[in-house]
């Protein structure tokens, strides 16, 4: 059987709505909205090849209001394959494209999307229902991405997208604040890369060309995911102005790594205010698809680095800041593209089946808190006090499953004081399979 649908991995086989839950602890009364979080839950038997990221995508939502838990609720997400598992009429027809919707679940523009990286986005309600695919009337059609960023400075929103083939090519692809398309420009690559996710300053979008390469050999055998680890390819960084018109890159040499998930970037400026430098943390492994092909499981975990683009010299170097196995960053969203003062990561346990989260702080000692033994988390969301609150200042929500028991629950801290514990944990009615990212929305005031 394969690992990716078992323990904490193992798939649930229905559909549920769940209120009034119990918690433990005292949940924030400010915190006043929806917790949604997306991953794979596939439908039916899996071989022993099964990919945890083409995964059947499933949504569960918790709702907290008033100090209160008000409910739980899960949903499949309605893409053409998932439907027809389901015996239901599809809401759309086949597509040459990966169908899937299992890696994120992101608002913007007042809708709500399912995402998976070199598919189309699908839109979804509050409640959980598919609305159908969105390509925004055609301006979608290449494979888009599981990691959209919106600018707070200008509202837009901001992709990379690739497709699951030997094009040397990605998309970056711009939205105005409203919703609507403005612009998008193919960006050439020196090779079919696997690209997951960007960073970006205030005006310079990071852009990734690594050695996790398109395979022909493996498209040609059928493999789902024909993607393996290219030693000595000619890998790079570049740096892409966010308004560029054109589809320039300005590359600097890289390093033989992967990234999935950076977490944030920030520029340096000299005393007339000219940027010299733009700087980038990352949770950087040194290898992905090498041995392993079903998922990330080579040996080698991710630490976080610091990358700096010096603009005069034209170089780009790198330096470790914490050695510790992490992923799954998250930044307080309102300062994206700003240097930060506060960052939330996961930690992997690899060796001894616990994870947990560490809260990394720009003037004071990291601070760490364990889930437990075989207890396994993903990635956590930092949610602001107020609108008006300073940078950092909030909540951390972090889902946690037991590997054994099925026990499911999301942990609430302060985002300052994560080393105490969590102010409250709300116990999931249902098991809540291990997911992969998660948005905040607000109640609607």
């Amino acid at each position: 059987m394969s690992r990716w649908v078992q323990g904490a991995y193992a798939p649930v086989e229905q559909e549920v709505d769940c209120v009034d839950l119990e918690v433990d602890g005292v949940i924030p009364p400010e915190l006043n909205g929806m917790l949604a979080r997306i991953g794979p839950n596939p439908i039916g038997e899996v071989g022993e090849d099964h990919q945890l990221f083409l995964g059947d995508g499933m949504i569960h939502s918790l709702t907290l209001e008033g100090g209160r838990a008000v409910s739980y609720r899960n949903r499949w997400v309605r893409t053409e394959p998932v439907a027809g598992k389901l015996g239901e009429e599809p809401k759309d027809a086949p597509i040459d494209h990966l169908d899937c919707a299992n890696t994120h679940i992101f608002p913007f523009a007042g809708s709500l999307y399912a995402l998976t990286e070199t598919s189309i986005p699908y839109a979804v309600s509050s409640d959980l229902d598919t609305e159908g695919r969105a390509d925004f009337d055609g301006f979608i059609d290449t494979g888009f991405t599981a990691h959209p960023h919106v600018d707070p400075r200008t509202g837009q929103m901001h992709a990379i997208g690739y497709d699951v083939s030997p094009d040397k090519a990605a998309t970056h692809f711009v939205f105005a604040a409203d919703g609507s398309p403005l612009r998008k420009n193919v960006l050439e690559l020196g090779g079919s890369s696997w690209i997951h996710d960007f960073a970006a300053s205030e005006h310079f979008m990071i852009v990734w060309d690594l050695p996790l390469q398109y395979n022909t050999e493996m498209a040609a055998a059928g493999a789902q995911i024909p993607f393996r680890w290219t030693p000595g390819y000619e890998a790079r960084v570049g740096l892409r102005r966010l308004d560029a018109e054109d589809a320039s890159v300005l590359w600097f040499d890289g390093p033989q790594a992967f990234v999935f998930h950076p977490v944030n970037a920030w520029e340096e400026t000299d005393a007339s205010g000219k940027i010299i430098k733009v700087v980038c943390d990352t949770c950087r492994y040194p290898k992905m698809y090498d041995q392993v092909r079903t998922g990330p499981g080579d040996m080698a975990p991710p630490q976080l680095y610091r990358w700096t683009f010096d603009l005069t010299t034209g170089q780009m170097t790198e330096e470790q800041i914490d050695p510790r196995a992490q992923e799954f960053a998250r930044i307080d969203d309102r300062f994206w593209g700003q240097k930060h003062n506060f960052a939330v990561t996961t930690e992997l346990f690899r060796f001894t089946g616990e994870t947990g989260i560490i809260a990394h702080y720009d003037d004071a000692e990291p601070q760490a808190w364990s889930m437990g033994k075989g207890v396994v988390t993903s990635e956590a969301v930092f949610v602001p006090e107020s609108d008006t609150a300073a940078q950092g200042e909030g909540y951390v929500l972090a889902a946690a499953t037991d590997a054994q028991s099925g026990a499911s629950r999301v942990s609430i801290f302060d985002s300052q004081k994560v080393a105490k514990g969590p102010l409250a944990e709300v116990l999931l009615p249902v098991k809540m399979p291990v997911t992969f990212h998660g948005s905040w929305l607000p109640a609607v005031k």
